[in-house]
């Protein structure tokens, strides 16, 4: 478990794999609404407390952002909203983070063909990259990924995407479509006159 504080209304805990096994939770099965999951946020909570020598209180006004990590972790994002008047529920809030799916194509051709077989649901957001001859697509989806992944994973490599890696292809890859890429690629083509 390795805990962050960038400011006083804010603390990152980065779980690992491990950690989440201790913690006997998924990231699928985190729900603010059951208790196991309160009782996990009150754990790491305390546990936060303890490292930075302050008293945090569980039942204060926050925001607990979930963002899930490729090897089943899981990084929680506390932030303690002091004053903040928008938000009506007295109790946490817990946001999950969409799912993020980075895919490798070794060709243009792979990456045609994957795009013209996938439905292009509005739902999944898409960014396209390249780089010395090799194509990446982002894919984030607010629903479960599992059948996006059994479909890519015929025509590419594709993992779950965690942000440092989605952040390096934006920053060191050639952006070809900043947005709506599988709905460009799937496109039929203008005819040439």
């Amino acid at each position: 478990m390795k805990i962050t504080s960038p400011s006083e209304d804010r603390i990152i805990v980065d779980l690992s794999n491990n950690d989440m096994l201790e913690l006997d939770i998924t990231y699928e099965n985190m729900d603010y609404s059951t208790i196991e999951t309160r009782r996990v946020i009150w754990t790491v909570l305390d546990a936060a407390g303890k490292f930075l020598g302050r008293d945090l209180d569980p039942s204060r006004k926050m925001i607990i952002e979930a963002v899930p990590k490729s090897d089943g972790g899981c990084v929680l994002i506390f932030t303690v909203l002091n004053g903040y008047k928008g938000l009506q529920s007295k109790k946490p809030l817990l946001k999950k983070q969409p799912e993020s799916l980075l895919c490798e194509f070794e060709s243009l051709d792979d990456l045609f063909r994957c795009a013209q077989g996938f439905a292009a649901n509005s739902e999944v957001e898409s960014s396209l990259y390249e780089n010395n001859g090799k194509y990446r697509l982002i894919l984030t989806s607010p629903y479960e990924t599992s059948s996006i992944l059994r479909h890519f994973s015929e025509f590419c490599l594709c993992e779950s995407c965690e942000t440092l890696k989605a952040d390096f292809t934006r920053e060191h890859w050639k952006t070809l479509a900043q947005q709506n890429a599988l709905k460009l690629i799937s496109q039929p083509a203008a005819p040439i006159p």
